[in-house]
């Protein structure tokens, strides 16, 4: 019994500390601190010059890992089974958040002032903070493809495009599980079952594929992440929103377990819910998950964000989902 109460005091006595806490011997820590790892597979330039940003702003170092989503959530698994706690941050979606947080892989949200200024619509998830939503439609090539061509993701199954297409490889985590996951729920095992048939290549570079589709090799690349398709401004492409909506997926900034710099962690975290991160984010084609952004987003993006949102991948279905797409796609 007195065992318990022990843990008990040592629980509350935390939490008290923790309401009391001040957010400038945060700071202060993360200064001391000097760097904060990142580990991510939903980073692209936007976030990178942020992260420089928050370098030149704090003096802490921003030391990036970005790699697809199943080799960050590996060296993720490695380090944390090993106990050789190196990372501080893991972004990724919520579909990939429990299992971390099963395995006891990550710590619980951060806690940030700027969390009080997330829009209402925005998933709130108790492993990671949510920071921006990558949205993901479809790449056409302006030459090969007329501006009707393609108006719903079941335009994809169209005989016209068979052996024309290229795709994220749907047997992995990532973009393609979350377009798995979405036309699946909304079109039925039917819908992959043709969409097979239509020999479309799988490729592990989506960098590689966009161009691929502006060099006119392909007619379309799918899912396609905004960012990159403003990026390609001037070349033979356009971004196509389907009528369905965005597959999306969200980013999560999670403090992983035994985090060495968890005070650089909450300040970097912080860092990108301020008003100046979220708008950067935003002209770069990346929802934001604060409040009055989007109005202020220049022309280029601010059309874009605003579009519904057709679906994401979930942590309950990823397993069977992932089997599922491993026997379809082969």
């Amino acid at each position: 019994m007195r065992r318990w109460i022990g843990v008990f005091l040592a629980l509350t006595m935390g939490v008290g500390a923790r309401a009391e806490e001040s957010w400038d011997a945060v700071v202060a820590a993360a200064r001391k601190e000097g760097s904060v790892a990142v580990y991510s597979a939903l980073s692209g330039p936007p976030t990178i010059a942020r992260f420089k940003a928050f370098e030149a702003a704090y003096g802490i170092r921003v030391d990036h890992f970005v790699a697809r989503a199943s080799e960050v959530s590996e060296r993720v698994r490695m380090e944390q089974s090993a106990r050789r706690y190196i990372g501080d941050i893991y972004i990724s979606s919520p579909a990939s958040m429990p299992g971390r947080a099963i395995a006891g892989e990550l710590q619980p949200a951060m806690k940030t002032p700027n969390l009080a200024n997330l829009r209402d619509d925005i998933e709130h998830d108790d492993n990671g903070v949510p920071v921006w939503y990558p949205p993901y439609g479809i790449l056409a090539n302006t030459r090969l493809v007329g501006e009707n061509d393609i108006t719903s993701w079941k335009d994809l199954l169209d005989p016209r495009w068979k052996d024309r297409m290229i795709g994220d490889d749907p047997r992995l985590s990532g973009s393609a599980a979350a377009f798995f996951e979405a036309t699946w729920k909304a079109f039925g095992r039917e819908y992959h079952d043709r969409l097979a048939t239509q020999h479309h290549v799988y490729t592990h570079n989506n960098r590689e594929a966009e161009r691929q589709v502006a060099r006119g090799e392909y007619a379309l690349y799918f899912p396609q992440q905004l960012p990159y398709a403003l990026a390609l401004k001037g070349l033979p492409v356009r971004m196509i929103v389907p009528k369905e909506g965005w597959i999306y997926a969200s980013a999560h900034f999670a403090l992983l377990t035994g985090a060495p710099h968890p005070n650089a962690a909450r300040l970097l975290t912080n860092f990108m819910l301020e008003p100046e991160s979220q708008l950067v984010l935003a002209n770069a084609g990346l929802i934001p998950v604060t409040k009055g952004v989007i109005e202020k987003a220049n022309d280029d993006a601010r059309p874009y964000l605003s579009a519904r949102l057709f679906g994401a991948a979930t942590y309950a279905n990823q397993d069977k989902l992932m089997a599922l797409a491993a026997e379809i796609y082969k």
